[in-house]
């Protein structure tokens, strides 16, 4: 009988009064009236950073009192971002009201826009009921349920990058300098060249060495050492990019320079690149996955000297746990790294350092085998 008084218009006429009286005459919540629930419907598997989520909620009042959604005692969700070590994020908490007064018992479901973090990293998206103090539920109630959901963040998607596409579509001839990096000039582009170069002489290279570039593009490094390479020194260039090892191999004609098309994780030179005194990475681990740049450590080792170190560069950030992004960029943490590096049997020195953003730092590293 009752359930039937629910269903008509003179009884849904009354409750929507009641709500109406009491959306604003609420009071401070004793703690053991803070249960609800919150329930995320959609989790996001990752997101972008940057960007704006659309998160979809079922929301319960599982208290033995109303909660009003108006005035200086209303019940709202706040939603915030925290670290993978569970420390809040630089980002302000987002508030969202409740779309009326919930009885007891009641479920309601609702939509919330949330901003993303402007960041890569590992996060955890975190929303609760608070009231006035802003006191999460949760932490008023054993008994409330919140979600604390882990989220990976990445760049925009509109970064990532296809290299076989690249390299496939690209007129090489015309614009080596520019297809596969960020560089605005091709007078930027040999600069860079230049202060690699120097770089790599100030940590031993010699014109006698014998080097192995593991993504090396177009070349910028071959053209680099073309002229300061002896006829002892040698040059052993590999990249995925089945067009750009074809612009390598006809661009760079000394007998002492070899390129060949490898795999992501593979170095498809065999005894005959044996004894190498350098391995560079130049912008290869800021694109790999962090298991893939495992093994291409791993890969180095067996083609380098005793004495051979690898030169490489990555973006390193504390709020990513491992590592977060995509081919357009890559964030790892650099104690995962380190360990990682320590792992294989590499001994790691910075030799260079600049800002990338405000969490995040770009090093360039000199690997030591131990």
């Amino acid at each position: 009988m009752m359930q039937v008084m629910k269903s008509t218009a003179a009884w849904k006429f009354v409750r929507a009064i009641k709500r109406s009286v009491l959306s604003t005459t609420g009071e401070v919540l004793p703690a053991n009236e803070c249960r609800g629930e919150v329930v995320l419907l959609n989790p996001p598997p990752c997101l972008e950073a940057g960007s704006r989520c659309q998160l979809n909620l079922k929301v319960q009042n599982r208290s033995g009192v109303q909660w009003v959604a108006k005035g200086d005692h209303a019940v709202r969700l706040r939603c915030r971002w925290l670290t993978f070590q569970n420390e809040p994020f630089d980002a302000e908490p987002t508030f969202s009201t409740l779309p009326r007064t919930l009885f007891p018992g009641e479920p309601q479901s609702l939509t919330l826009k949330l901003p993303t973090p402007d960041v890569v990293g590992d996060f955890i998206l975190d929303i609760d009921f608070v009231q006035r103090d802003d006191t999460p539920f949760s932490d008023a109630h054993s008994e409330s349920k919140a979600v604390r959901l882990p989220v990976p963040v990445i760049g925009p998607r509109t970064t990532d990058i296809d290299y076989h596409e690249v390299f496939r579509t690209a007129n090489l001839d015309d614009n080596h300098w520019w297809v596969v990096g960020a560089y605005h000039s091709k007078e930027q582009y040999e600069r860079s060249s230049r202060e690699r170069l120097e770089m790599l002489v100030k940590q031993g290279l010699t014109p006698n060495s014998r080097v192995l570039d593991i993504g090396c593009g177009t070349g910028q490094m071959a053209s680099a050492m073309k002229d300061y390479l002896s006829d002892t020194g040698a040059f052993f260039g590999t990249d995925i990019g089945k067009e750009a090892i074809e612009f390598c191999q006809r661009t760079f004609r000394r007998k002492n320079f070899a390129f060949r098309q490898g795999g992501m994780t593979t170095v498809p030179f065999d005894t005959s690149a044996v004894g190498c005194d350098f391995a560079i990475f130049f912008s290869v681990f800021t694109h790999t996955f962090l298991d893939e740049t495992a093994l291409l450590m791993s890969e180095a080792r067996r083609l380098l000297k005793p004495s051979g170190v690898i030169i490489a560069d990555l973006i390193t950030s504390p709020l990513v746990e491992r590592a977060a992004g995509h081919r357009g960029e890559m964030v790892v943490n650099k104690e995962r790294f380190l360990e990682l590096a320590a792992m294989l049997g590499y001994r790691a020195e910075i030799i260079g350092q600049w800002p990338w953003n405000r969490h995040a730092e770009r090093f360039m590293f000199k690997l030591s085998q131990r």
